[in-house]
């Protein structure tokens, strides 16, 4: 017995419905297409995977070398226990730590040492997890690695975290010696030994300032569970030419590490 799925397609019974042909057919065909992908995308995977948005995508080079611009990534809702991270507690409700370069020339952060933490020094590697997190300070989704996860003396559930590109977590301040200009970006070729610590307002809004504060579980909205690489190219670059370069000025390929101020 062959099965006729056309009886249940919502295309095919509008058309006959309504005795659609030609370029109208064609456009009820695109339509339902564009109404299931959006049922697909905005409710059922959010319900799967129990993260909203379900996918974005990476719009600065700040994960070059694991993430490209372009690159569509597939998010999972995440509890603080699964993710994959060094874990400190602190004796403390305020989250403070001093960060140690591999060398004062290299501008690169090797470890943080925390103050009143169990342990109290943490290196910086690449094996956690990368999550997606809303800041508050920058008003924008960041994707970036968790480097540690930090339990406060009042049971406060918090994560520090740093793009593989950058020199230093989105949650410390810096005092840069040496700036090289790089287009719209400037890259530091040289810390000056007061960097440490954390800080409370944005990069591009004073400086020294930071991409997040120590991000709570509630801004979290899931753990990378899949790339798709440069097929958000499109949207960007679409993007970049309605607002005249604006909004995509890192390109295509990116330069790593990167320490990026506008």
């Amino acid at each position: 017995m062959k099965l006729n799925l056309s009886r249940y397609d919502p295309a095919e019974w509008l058309k006959k419905r309504y005795n659609l042909e030609g370029w109208k057919a064609e456009l009820v065909d695109v339509a339902v297409g564009f109404l299931i992908a959006a049922v697909i995308y905005y409710g059922i995977m959010p319900l799967f995977l129990g993260a909203y948005p379900p996918a974005t995508i990476v719009e600065s080079c700040s994960m070059a070398g694991t993430l490209q611009v372009g690159d569509v990534v597939l998010l999972k809702g995440i509890s603080f226990n699964e993710i994959n991270a060094p874990l400190v507690r602190l004796n403390t409700t305020n989250i403070s730590f001093r960060i140690v370069p591999n060398t004062w020339r290299t501008a690169q952060a090797r470890e943080l040492i925390f103050k009143d933490g169990t342990p109290r020094v943490v290196n910086i590697t690449r094996n956690g997890d990368i999550v997606v997190y809303h800041s508050p300070l920058s008003g924008k989704q960041i994707i970036h690695r968790v480097i540690a996860k930090v339990v406060t003396s009042n049971g406060g559930h918090f994560l520090i975290t740093k793009g593989d590109a950058n020199t230093i977590p989105d949650q410390a301040k810096i005092t840069c010696a040496q700036w090289v200009v790089e287009g719209k970006y400037y890259r530091c070729v040289e810390l000056s030994p007061t960097i440490n610590e954390t800080c409370q307002y944005p990069r591009d809004k004073g400086w020294p300032g930071c991409i997040s504060s120590p991000v709570p579980m509630n801004h979290v909205v899931g753990k990378v569970i899949f790339d798709i690489p440069l097929i958000g190219q499109v949207k960007l670059i679409l993007l970049d030419i309605v607002t005249l370069g604006h909004a995509y000025p890192t390109g295509v390929f990116c330069k790593a590490p990167l320490f990026q101020i506008k």
